[in-house]
């Protein structure tokens, strides 16, 4: 009874914090990329293109597209991340076509109208693909076509596929459209809508990864243990100069506790060696689960 109760949650969870990253993804694509001609990358973006050579919606076309994908993606990659992806790919043909039509267009009132579309709906779709990823999913297209390439050819790394498909989608806008203006306006919503993600997927969770060397390492080592809770990991090194032993505390906190750790350890030791930089993506005991 429990476990079912849990699994309800789970998929409450799932359709709600989908269907938000979808309506606001979809804003994005209504209000400001559709009506100045930027085709923003993805499968969107070749929905965009088909909608203004032939006026057919950019919801159905997109989930279209994506069908051939997503039976592509059930054959070689999952079942459970082909179920998901469809699910959040008909979510966001829905909030498209049929959600966010009542909602009026950025007017075009002055010559900036088109960069200022390009930024805020870059903000909104990738606050959108944030939140869709958050939840677990993808909103399929280029992300299912990067990792049907990367399975077959694992030196290509994700990030350098999918920039690869969303640039040959942006040139293919300058034929569309008829001009390169809408190429430059579709890279800037592109990169604006990969920073926004990042930032919210990765920015809201930065955690800082230490490495301290002391004379008084077992003496940092207890107080970040006992006054922080944090776990550390001693690794044995050999000074350059003198080639003499050295304790190396290693260890990962979140961003509130780096202050805490650097405090202490210059409170035991002024003269010890700290060196930090951010952890972006930390999984394991302590920070987000392995699952």
């Amino acid at each position: 009874m429990e476990q079912s109760k849990c699994d309800w949650k789970e998929i409450a969870r799932f359709f709600l914090i989908n269907l938000l990253g979808s309506y606001c993804y979809a804003m994005g694509v209504h209000i400001f990329t559709t009506p100045y001609q930027i085709a923003p990358g993805g499968v969107t973006g070749l929905a965009t293109m088909i909608n203004f050579l032939w006026g057919l919606p950019i919801g159905v076309m997109t989930f279209a597209i994506n069908v051939p994908l997503l039976i592509l993606s059930w054959i070689h990659i999952s079942r459970q991340f082909t179920i998901r992806t469809a699910i959040s790919t008909a979510l966001l043909s829905i909030c498209t076509d049929l959600l966010v039509i009542w909602m009026p267009q950025y007017p075009s009132t002055s010559a900036l109208a088109p960069l200022l579309a390009s930024l805020f709906g870059g903000i909104l779709m990738g606050i959108g693909n944030g939140l869709v990823y958050m939840g677990n999913s993808t909103t399929g297209g280029t992300a299912i076509v990067g990792a049907l390439i990367q399975k077959r050819f694992p030196q290509f790394s994700m990030g350098k596929l999918l920039t690869g498909a969303n640039m040959l989608i942006v040139i293919a806008s300058i034929f569309v459209f008829g001009n390169i203006d809408s190429a430059i306006f579709a890279g800037i919503c592109i990169y604006i809508s990969g920073l926004v993600m990042d930032r919210l997927v990765y920015g809201m969770n930065i955690n800082r990864l230490l490495f301290i060397i002391s004379d008084q390492s077992s003496a940092i080592e207890n107080r970040i243990l006992q006054d922080l809770h944090r776990g550390v990991t001693v690794l044995k090194g050999e000074g350059g100069y003198k080639h003499s032993q050295k304790n190396v505390i290693f260890c990962v906190v979140s961003k509130s506790q780096f202050h805490k750790v650097r405090k202490l350890t210059m409170q035991v030791d002024p003269g010890a060696f700290i060196v930090g930089c951010e952890a972006g993506d930390v999984l394991g005991r302590g920070f987000r689960h392995l699952d």
